[in-house]
């Protein structure tokens, strides 16, 4: 296998076959898709310490345990919103739509997680098709060829090669909690010292072995879902005839994988570079994205507005609209996070069809072989 004809090839797929980027999009959209919000509040932190440097003895009964927790909870709620200058009488629907808010965005996570698998089934099977006959396929030849059941199998052939990662972090979260509660119930005496320290150096090993997991079952990933979207195989069959050819096929893996290393930190430097050279472009397009994104967020507010008072509706709509606006701001951006997503599934696409050709290449060249003379 060359892995420079590879690359020129997919290089030239990439650029020649232009209903791929479409698909890119979708997928450096999907992949963008969530948003964590990381906050802190003092004097929360300030009101918890000193109840903390109070000693108070924790409830036997869970039930009361429970109760006091949650009126902790609501009391810091409540005086949260005195400080904003929000009413009381705001609150439940304040938080009715803090639920809509959240519904909201748990929709729009399922959309882009199908779109995300339809897509990647798209560009796999369009690339594949290309190679076989030379004919590009149309956008919309694409995403009826991506809306299949193959693309719920590679969710779940994604969702098993986590699987690991989720069961780390599930340790983890298991660890912290037990060292925050026997911190809590023994104070800081020698036992319980020790245990923090125990559980520190086991939650270390298990974030070594959970990344040397994941980062093995990330690259035989592109072979599983080849398998999969290729060969028309179930997850089962998938996972045993990726992992196969990666066994019988692991030197020329290795080195692929290593060049895609080396050039994924040659992306990294130039789309840094190109992120700089594109800012007045992305600032034209932040206009495009307020203006595209206004009216939706007066519509959302005006609504809001029926049920609170204040500034309160024009921040909700804002939020019910930060999504779209973010897609029109930033198209630039996503649109080169597509073109290197799509060249990075070709590339392994073509390595694919390389190595399943490499059996029928070998027994071509014995079969061609001169035969030895009659005596």
């Amino acid at each position: 296998m060359d892995p420079i004809k590879i690359l020129k090839r997919a290089w030239h797929i990439l650029w020649s076959y232009r209903a791929l980027w479409v698909f890119g999009l979708i997928l450096a959209m999907a992949g963008a898709g969530s948003l964590g919000n990381n906050g802190s509040n003092n004097s929360s932190r300030n009101e918890a310490n000193s109840q903390s440097s109070q000693q108070q003895p924790l409830p036997e009964d869970m039930g009361e345990a429970f109760k006091q927790v949650t009126h902790e909870i609501q009391k810091a709620f409540y005086a949260g919103l005195d400080k904003v200058g929000i009413p009381k009488d705001d609150a439940g629907t304040l938080i009715g739509i803090v639920i809509a808010f959240v519904i909201f965005c748990v929709i729009l996570g399922l959309i882009f997680a199908v779109a995300r698998y339809v897509a990647e089934t798209a560009v796999i099977r369009m690339v594949d098709e290309y190679e076989n006959t030379g004919t590009k396929m149309t956008i919309r030849e694409g995403f009826r060829i991506g809306w299949s059941r193959t693309s719920w199998r590679l969710f779940l052939i994604n969702l098993l090669v986590n699987l690991p990662l989720i069961l780390g972090m599930t340790l983890l979260l298991v660890g912290v909690g037990m060292a925050i509660f026997q911190s809590m119930t023994r104070g800081f005496q020698t036992p319980a010292m020790f245990l923090i320290v125990a559980l520190i150096a086991f939650m270390f090993l298990v974030i070594f072995v959970v990344a040397i997991i994941t980062i093995f079952l990330g690259l035989l990933r592109h072979f599983f879902w080849r398998a999969c979207a290729l060969e028309n195989l179930t997850v089962r069959e998938s996972l045993s005839r990726g992992f196969q050819m990666a066994r019988q096929n692991w030197k020329n893996i290795g080195i692929m994988w290593l060049v895609m290393i080396g050039l994924g930190i040659v992306w990294a430097v130039v789309s840094a570079i190109a992120l700089v050279l594109t800012l007045p472009v992305v600032a034209v397009t932040a206009v495009a994205g307020a203006l595209v994104a206004v009216i939706p967020a007066l519509l959302a507010g005006g609504l809001t507005s029926l049920f609170l008072n204040g500034w309160l509706p024009w921040i909700v709509g804002v939020l019910f609209v930060l999504p779209l606006f973010f897609t029109v701001a930033f198209s630039p951006w996503l649109l080169l996070q597509g073109w290197q997503t799509v060249f990075t599934s070709t590339v392994w696409t073509l390595v694919y069809r390389e190595l399943k050709a490499l059996p029928a290449l070998t027994s071509q060249v014995v079969d061609e072989s001169p035969l030895p003379p009659v005596s």
